[in-house]
């Protein structure tokens, strides 16, 4: 069965499909801005499946990241986000499935200047 992440930025929504989820130093550069260091902060139970877990760069507010999504919530995050799964057996992120994929691009609204 495939699995995905997905990508989320100022070009849309892009689903990646992978083997397995990146390695910590990965992920940090899929969320970060090249050259500069990024700190992961999961933005947990924001879809309507609680185990969609949103990763973005801590510090987005103090690197001037462009705002990016609406959270479900309405939360606005920026920078590019990666959405993963959270595997509560093992308290560790995962790959999504499909249907979780399609939940994430339904449910997911990409910033624009009027959208609030």
């Amino acid at each position: 069965m495939t699995r995905f992440y997905v990508l989320i930025n100022s070009t849309g929504i892009e689903e990646v499909a992978a083997t397995e989820l990146p390695k910590l130093p990965e992920l940090q550069k899929l969320v970060g801005i090249p050259g500069q260091q990024a700190y992961l902060e999961p933005v947990y139970q924001c879809y309507s499946d609680r185990s969609i877990t949103i990763l973005c760069d801590e510090e987005f507010l103090r690197k001037a990241h462009q705002p990016t999504m609406l959270t479900p919530q309405r939360v606005i995050l920026q920078g590019q986000v990666l959405v993963v799964a959270m595997d509560n057996q093992i308290e560790d992120f995962c790959l999504l499935t499909q249907q979780q994929v399609e939940l994430v691009k339904r449910e997911t609204k990409l910033y624009q200047v009027n959208s609030r």
